[in-house]
């Protein structure tokens, strides 16, 4: 039986007036485009793993997932003091339009500097770990801009990570199927992939434009600011950018007041970590060295594409299931989160030795192993700023992105020690 207290301030967020109708529930839908936004970068690199894996060879999978990820939880880190005092226009903005620019130049970088492989690899990297400063940035935004209305809209956010999966292996099927499978057509698909993929992130814009028109956006947005007039005596600048309307305060009252807000999300915070280190560990690295058990029913580049897009469709599912459905509460969601800890040796088990060789056994693994990542990690990032006052509700939102991303760092470290030892191999060959 669920406890109800636990999760109670989904419905209920306020005591003073009722909050506009979310119309046709056009907020709910821009925030579920807003988490397109979020992870459709690092998506499309991963659906684009055999065009990098053409022109860089295999090992480039790893290096992307950690250039990618490497610094995103010290930027968040430092976000949590700096970012709050720009406004949530200017900063999502900015973020939404550089990332769409990198988007739009990898496929020229090898046309420029493909005569120097490891020239052209190097500054491939270097954009996409730009692209991940960006999302990294965005994404503690994003989720203090959503902490400040009810529960729902967190799980749309985290909905439209999981759909952002989705379009970034559906962009990717297209291209493959529409363009020649030659050296010249995938340099081809690879243009008309991230031409379309840096498109995405300008609708994702458009998105959050009209967002900001809302009724209920203005009303969350004023109910926040009026509940930091009332905390500090002054407004924050939520909306209008201007940081120097609060009274400063000295580094110990501000890591006192962080530390308060921990306190109160601790659980989920450590629940965000393991499911994002778990995931990340394994996939998509470790699980791209996963062979097809019968070339004739389906190829080895093929398999890949079925394989990482039944992740996307997992994910998707998990991440929206809470809308309707939760099961657990704030005081339980560590028990399946923790279970989750079995697929590294199932996984594992795929490769070396290989225990379950059988396409059945790697889709139906996948799949679990993808719902539970977005179902876990869902209600983690909705029960987490509910345990906050209204005027910490944005830190909150900060802080659990900040456990997040931590947690995709560390796995992206532990990833090469679990390619040791299940292959002898860090999985990096030059």
């Amino acid at each position: 039986m669920t406890n109800r207290d636990e999760y109670s301030p989904l419905v209920d967020i306020t005591e003073t007036s009722k909050a506009p109708l979310d119309k046709n529930g056009l907020a709910w839908i821009c925030f579920l485009i807003l988490g397109v936004g979020l992870l459709f970068p690092f998506n499309c690199y991963v659906a684009a793993s055999d065009y990098f894996s053409d022109l860089y060879g295999d090992s480039y999978s790893f290096l992307m997932s950690l250039a990618y990820n490497y610094i995103q939880w010290l930027l968040l880190f430092v976000s949590i003091f700096v970012m709050p005092r720009f406004s949530f226009k200017s900063r999502t903005i900015l973020f939404l339009l550089a990332g769409s620019l990198i988007l739009f130049y990898m496929p020229f970088n090898n046309m420029i500097f493909g005569r120097n492989e490891k020239v052209s690899m190097g500054i491939s990297l270097l954009c996409t770990f730009a692209s991940g400063c960006l999302a990294s940035l965005l994404f503690g935004t994003v989720l203090g801009l959503v902490a400040l209305f009810p529960g729902e809209y967190t799980g749309a956010v985290m909905s439209g990570n999981g759909v952002a999966g989705m379009i970034a292996m559906a962009l990717q099927i297209i291209t493959k199927v529409s363009v020649p499978a030659t050296a010249h057509g995938n340099q081809e698909s690879g243009l008309i992939f991230f031409f379309l993929a840096g498109g995405v992130l300008i609708i994702c814009l458009l998105c959050f434009l009209v967002l900001l028109q809302l009724p209920i956006t203005k009303y969350y947005l004023a109910n926040f600011e009026a509940s930091k007039l009332k905390e500090n005596g002054s407004v924050n600048g939520i909306e209008s950018g201007d940081g120097d309307a609060k009274p400063k305060k000295s580094a110990r009252q501000w890591m006192g007041e962080l530390l308060n807000i921990l306190k109160k999300v601790w659980r989920e915070a450590l629940v965000v970590f393991t499911v994002f280190f778990t995931t990340l560990s394994i996939f998509p690295g470790l699980t791209q060295l996963i062979q097809t058990s019968n070339e004739h029913q389906l190829s080895s580049d093929w398999f890949i594409i079925v394989f990482f897009s039944i992740f996307m469709v997992g994910d998707f599912i998990g991440r929206t299931v809470p809308k309707w459905f939760i099961i657990f509460t704030p005081s339980n969601l560590w028990i399946p989160t923790f279970l989750r800890l079995a697929f590294f040796p199932l996984f594992a088990l795929c490769i070396k030795p290989l225990v379950f060789n059988n396409n059945a056994w790697y889709f139906v693994f996948m799949f679990i192993f993808s719902i539970s990542n977005g179902y876990c990690g869902t209600l983690a990032m909705i029960f987490g700023p509910t345990k906050a006052e209204e005027h910490e509700k944005e830190y909150a939102g900060i802080i659990m992105s900040f456990f997040l991303n931590f947690g995709i760092w560390v796995s992206t470290h532990f990833a090469f020690l679990l390619s040791y030892l299940v292959t002898g191999s860090t999985g990096i060959n030059f």
